[in-house]
C-alpha cells in the first residue's frame, strides 16, 4: 500500500440517491490535473445510460469509462472489475487515478477486502481513498439500514450532501452521530455534491492519521459500538500484533466491522498502520517516526458485541 508509483483507486460509496453520479460528473468536468479512468456499476443489463453523460473539462465525452453490469462489484462482477483495472493500467499507462462508483446497495467491505487481497498479489493499483456520500435529508430513515451504516463506517472521507434540504439543527445532530460511528473520517458538507475536488484526490489516508483521542472510551449508537484505545504496548512485536489482531477477528465472539490504528512495535523504528475490515486485516510500516520514545498504540474498533475489557485482555495478554 505504500508504493507511490501505483495507480490510486478512489472508491465512491453511498446509498441510492446520495449523489454519487452527480459527484462523479462534477469531478470529471472540473478537474484537469490528473489522468483519470472510471469504473461504474449499474443494475440494468441495458448499459450505456451513464457514459454519454460523462464529459471532461473541455466538454468532450469522457472516454476512459467502463460499465459493469448487474450492479454488484461485490459479487458476480468482482472478476470483471479487476479485469477492468488491469485493462486501464495496461492500455493507458499514464493513468493516475481510477474512480470506482459502486451502486447504492453495495456493501463496501467486500470490495475493500478484495482490493486488499489483490494488492497482495501485485495488483498495479492501490486503494487510496473511500468516499462515502450521505443524503442529509434522508439520514434519519436510512440510518436504520445496516448497509447504510456500513457505508459510513468504512469511509475515509464523509460527504454530507443535500445540506440545503435540512435545518441547521438537523445537520448538527447528523454530524455528531457521524463522529461517533466514524470518528476518524474527515467530514465535508455540500449542495449537489460540489466540493473542492482536491479534497478527494489529495485526501489524507486514514491509516496515516494520528488519532487525537487521548483516553479509552466506549460509545454506542443503536447496535453499533465504538471503542478507542490509547494504550502502552512496549513489549509487543509486529508478529505478536498479527496474532492478537487475528484473535480478535477470528477466534473471539466479536463482530468487528472496522478496525484501524497506529501501533508501536517493539524493536521497530517507525509506527505501524493497522487497517482491517471484518475478517481481513493488514499491519504495515508507515513513515511516522516513534515520537519521544513513547510506546503508545492507538486503536479504533467499530462493531457489535465488543467490550473494552475483552479487547484490552487480548492486547495485554502474554
Amino acid at each position: 500500500m505504500n508504493n507511490t508509483n501505483k495507480c490510486k483507486i478512489i472508491l465512491l460509496t453511498g446509498y441510492l440517491g446520495s449523489g454519487k453520479t452527480t459527484l462523479l460528473q462534477y469531478i470529471l468536468k472540473v478537474q484537469n490535473l490528473y489522468q483519470v479512468a472510471v469504473i461504474q456499476n449499474e443494475f440494468s443489463d441495458e448499459m450505456g445510460i451513464e457514459a454519454p453523460l460523462m464529459v471532461d473539462n473541455n466538454g468532450d465525452i469522457f472516454d476512459s469509462f467502463f460499465e459493469l453490469p448487474n450492479g454488484c462489484i461485490c459479487c458476480s462482477a468482482k472478476g470483471q472489475m479487476m479485469t477492468a483495472i488491469q485493462y486501464f493500467i495496461e492500455k493507458k499507462p499514464n493513468i493516475q487515478f481510477i474512480i470506482i462508483e459502486s451502486n447504492g446497495l453495495a456493501d463496501p467491505s467486500s470490495l475493500i477486502k478484495e482490493l486488499w487481497a489483490d494488492q497482495g498479489l501485485n495488483l498495479p493499483a492501490e486503494l487510496a481513498t473511500i468516499v462515502g456520500l450521505i443524503p442529509s435529508h434522508k439520514f434519519k430513515t436510512l440510518y436504520e439500514l445496516e448497509i447504510f451504516r456500513k457505508q459510513i463506517i468504512h469511509a475515509d472521507l464523509l460527504l454530507l450532501n443535500f445540506q440545503d434540504l435540512c435545518q441547521e439543527d438537523d445537520i448538527i445532530l447528523i454530524e455528531k452521530q457521524l463522529k461517533i460511528i466514524n470518528p476518524n473520517g474527515k467530514l465535508l458538507k455540500s449542495v449537489r455534491a460540489q466540493i473542492d475536488i482536491q479534497s478527494i484526490f489529495e485526501a489524507e489516508k486514514a491509516d496515516n492519521k494520528i488519532f487525537d483521542q487521548e483516553h479509552i472510551h466506549f460509545e454506542e449508537v443503536g447496535n453499533i459500538a465504538k471503542i478507542f484505545l490509547n494504550i502502552d504496548t512496549p513489549n509487543i512485536t509486529q508478529q505478536e500484533w498479527n496474532i492478537k489482531i487475528g484473535q480478535m477477528l477470528w477466534e473471539e465472539d466479536l463482530k468487528i466491522m472496522r478496525i484501524k490504528g497506529l501501533l508501536f512495535c517493539k524493536d521497530e523504528q517507525v509506527m505501524y498502520s493497522l487497517q482491517g475490515v471484518e475478517d481481513i486485516f493488514e499491519i504495515t510500516p508507515t513513515n511516522l517516526p516513534i515520537s519521544n520514545q513513547q510506546s503508545i498504540s492507538k486503536i479504533l474498533i467499530i462493531g457489535q458485541k465488543i467490550t473494552e475489557e475483552l479487547i484490552k485482555n487480548i492486547i495485554l495478554s502474554h
